[in-house]
């Protein structure tokens, strides 16, 4: 049922986009979650959990094979939220205060990052007048600040340091490192590496490809149009460098009511 995600993402506006993203996600991943601790309450022992690992395994796997092979921008962005919701369930299926709050985490900052790309990607496609990534070419070059902000955000939504999203995966890998868990934490380790050289290698043709025979931009961005991507990547940058104290115990309470019989 993945298919429907990158339709609507790449059909709606930017700012629609990221609140689907962003916000409509979530909202779905916190029913699950809600439904995962009845199960807990329930006492059906490890199989819900086992259950969410492995479909948490399945997008991570789904989102790296459409990733790599991607030519719309905007799929390419409808693509990495499978996969973040991916990662999301591997933190609710490990469980734990580190698991949970690690998901929760991840969904904070995953929201913040996923608005930076479809704003990103909102302003190239109105520049180039066009959706497909081998059409768009250039883009350090005629649009410089926006471009060093999109490609921030590019290897911030890849999981890569110093910005929110590797802190939330690597907490959340943490929880994994348990027997019943270890090969989903192996896993979600390789298709991750597999996603960072997929997604970036997109990249690296829209900023460094020639650019002989490649579109002008038809139309030019305001400058206006990279406050929203200042205004989420400064909070993403200090999420991943420091993890307040007291957000850290507002969430771990939040695990807690979600799994009381977890230490």
């Amino acid at each position: 049922m993945h298919s429907w995600l990158p339709d609507a993402h790449s059909e709606s506006p930017a700012p629609v986009s990221a609140m689907l993203s962003g916000a409509l996600l979530n909202t779905a991943m916190l029913g699950i979650a809600r439904f995962l601790a009845v199960t807990r309450s329930a006492d059906l022992g490890l199989l819900p959990q086992m259950v969410l690992v492995a479909f948490g395994v399945i997008s991570l796997l789904v989102g790296a094979l459409f990733i790599v092979r991607q030519r719309g921008i905007k799929r390419l962005m409808a693509y990495s939220s499978i996969e973040h919701m991916g990662v999301v369930a591997l933190g609710f299926g490990f469980g734990g205060a580190l698991g949970i709050a690690g998901a929760l985490y991840h969904m904070l900052n995953h929201s913040l990052n996923k608005s930076l790309m479809f704003f990103g990607a909102g302003n190239m496609m109105r520049a180039y007048g066009t959706k497909e990534i081998e059409q768009i070419r250039g883009v350090g070059q005629r649009f410089p600040v926006q471009a060093a902000l999109w490609l921030a955000g590019a290897v911030a939504i890849t999981g890569a340091p110093p910005f929110g999203l590797f802190l939330s995966e690597f907490t959340i890998m943490r929880a994994g490192l348990k027997p019943s868990f270890s090969w989903a934490v192996y896993a979600m380790a390789v298709l991750l590496i597999v996603i960072f050289i997929g997604f970036l290698n997109h990249f690296r043709a829209m900023y460094y490809a020639p650019v002989s025979g490649s579109p002008e931009p038809a139309a030019k961005v305001s400058g206006w149009c990279a406050v929203p991507m200042w205004l989420a990547l400064l909070p993403l940058l200090v999420l991943g460098v420091w993890w307040p104290a007291e957000l850290w115990s507002y969430l771990t309470s939040i695990a807690h009511s979600l799994s009381p019989a977890t230490p």
